[in-house]
């Protein structure tokens, strides 16, 4: 119990990692409270300085219309207009909202001023001398008043000698109220900015989590590293494109089947720069998805698969699987036993129902002596195939393909020949049986289908001879067909097809993948069955 306690205040200690979205809303909003308090203080000081400015020009401004009234001039030559002149100052102190007008003699004693009681007196902040020779200035300094803003000009008399000077300033402490009315308008505009930079977060946490599929930063590392320690431990090489071909991900597995370097995996590379051979065939139709397919590239067999990746529905490139072939060798060897012996008993399983069906009816009609007939027909016509195949063809692999395709044709009325001059020992070498049976089975495949298209100009028939020296051997496929036409090179590329339909367009490249494997060769020419013949020459 104690244990347990402690278990669940140690677990609520820990803190959970934030979602993507309160990330995102602490960062923009933060940012954007950093940037409003930076700009609020350069608004505030770049208005302030406005206002100063704007102050100190009116100022000025007011002086020097002053400073230019004869009326000033006079007072300062005659000391008995002094009170009129007060008077008529302190009414343009009130018409232009400055805080005070002073005018001063030549020793800058008063003889105009708000206060009375500080007539006569010297005029107080240190800034009136330059006046005195002559300047016209904007100053700030701290009077009798307070600290203010002021505008000093100089007033000459007739003979332009300076007589005295105009001193009209602006408390600071009136302006402040102006710069505290912008402040309150900057940060209202600040908070509005706060608000729509949190919606706006929200909104891109929103983007953001539908984009990357609802998950968070860490379980997306998480993942990340899954997935790489994943893919560098699987015996397969992977490697993932853009539509356009470009490498986005290669495993070391990958360059060590490909025989690259591991340095690869770091690079900026295109498919074609790892199977330059192929590159055009794996780029085309992406969606069309490939299983267990060979091809001969690194001077070695390979198995490839190909798979397309979709992103909501889109196409965003694909992946490509791939094994040595000797990998799976004895599976695939099985496999391709299997095969042929299940298409063989597929074919004679529904061959021998409808002949079963004609017997039982035979029977029941009372017909027993034809049924006895046809009994022994069959029996005498499977014997007599199966007898000359395992004469002539000593391997029973091979012997296996010929019958299931034999009865294959016989089920879609093609009759299929086996030349009786044909003769074929025992295939010992591993390697090449699977590359013989795969040649020759396309290659039967391929001359039933081209003779049921020209069903309807002649009987459809095919024809196969096999024969072998002491360093070759040699295969020749016949069919009844339309021919393969004079363009000889384009029939063997992986898009070439005479059928419709994505699964077709790749039996004649695997024969040509798999000659080149084995060093083997292909001549094209007619036969007298009126279609084309496909000559095989395979060295041992």
């Amino acid at each position: 119990m104690k244990y347990t306690k402690k278990r669940n205040s140690l677990h609520s200690m820990v803190k959970k990692p934030k979602r993507l979205e309160t990330r995102l809303i602490i960062w923009v909003t933060g940012l954007c409270v950093l940037q409003a308090i930076l700009f609020g203080g350069l608004v505030y000081q770049i208005t302030a300085q406005s206002l100063h400015n704007h102050i100190g020009d009116k100022a000025l401004a007011v002086a020097t219309s002053i400073a230019s009234s004869k009326d000033v001039a006079l007072a300062l030559q005659e000391p008995s207009n002094l009170v009129a002149i007060n008077q008529k100052i302190e009414n343009l102190r009130q018409l232009t909202d400055a805080d005070f007008i002073v005018i001063g003699d030549k020793n800058a004693h008063r003889i105009a001023h708000p206060d009375r009681n500080k007539l006569g007196q010297p005029m107080v902040g240190g800034d009136s001398q330059a006046a005195l020779r002559g300047e016209r200035y904007i100053s700030v300094a701290q009077g009798s008043l307070g600290e203010s803003i002021r505008g000093k000009v100089p007033v000459y008399d007739e003979q332009q000698n300076i007589i005295g000077l105009v001193s009209v300033g602006f408390l600071v402490q009136s302006v402040e109220p102006l710069i505290q009315a912008r402040i309150v308008e900057i940060v209202a505009w600040g908070l509005l900015l706060v608000v729509l930079s949190i919606l706006a977060a929200v909104l891109i946490g929103q983007r953001v989590r539908n984009a990357i599929f609802g998950l968070q930063p860490d379980e997306i590392a998480r993942l990340f590293s899954e997935q790489d320690a994943i893919l560098n431990t699987m015996r397969s090489g992977v490697i993932a494109l853009d539509p356009d071909g470009r490498v986005r991900k290669l495993t070391q597995r990958a360059c060590e089947i490909l025989e690259k370097p591991t340095a690869y995996t770091e690079q900026d590379l295109l498919l074609s720069d790892l199977l330059p051979e192929h590159a055009d065939f794996l780029l085309r139709n992406q969606r069309r998805k490939m299983v267990g397919f060979e091809l001969f590239a690194a001077d070695k067999r390979l198995v490839l698969s190909r798979f397309s990746l979709q992103v909501q529905g889109q196409n965003d490139g694909i992946l490509l699987t791939l094994r040595p072939a000797d990998e799976l060798e004895y599976m695939s060897q099985q496999l391709t036993k299997m095969q042929a012996f299940a298409e063989l008993l597929r074919v004679q399983t529904h061959d021998y129902s409808n002949k079963l069906n004609l017997i039982g009816a035979l029977i029941q009609m009372g017909e027993t002596d034809k049924a006895i007939e046809l009994i022994g027909q069959e029996s005498q016509g499977s014997q007599a195939q199966i007898h000359h195949l395992l004469e002539r063809i000593q391997d029973p692999v091979l012997a296996g393909l010929l019958v299931g395709k034999y009865h294959k044709a016989r089920e879609l009325n093609v009759i299929l020949e086996l030349n009786p001059d044909s003769l074929l020992s025992e295939i010992t070498h591993k390697d090449m049986i699977e590359r013989v049976v795969s040649i020759l089975g396309n290659l039967i495949d391929n001359a039933i289908d081209a003779a049921i298209r020209a069903a309807e100009l002649r009987k459809p028939h095919v024809r196969v001879t096999v024969d072998e020296t002491s360093k070759t051997l040699l295969f020749d496929v016949e069919d009844s067909g339309m021919g393969l036409g004079s363009d000889h090179e384009v029939i063997f590329t992986p898009q070439y097809s005479s059928k419709s339909g994505a699964e077709h367009g790749v039996g004649l490249y695997l024969v040509k993948t798999n000659l080149d494997s084995c060093g083997g060769s292909l001549e094209i020419g007619e036969s007298d069955l009126k279609g084309a013949r496909l000559s095989v020459y395979i060295p041992k």
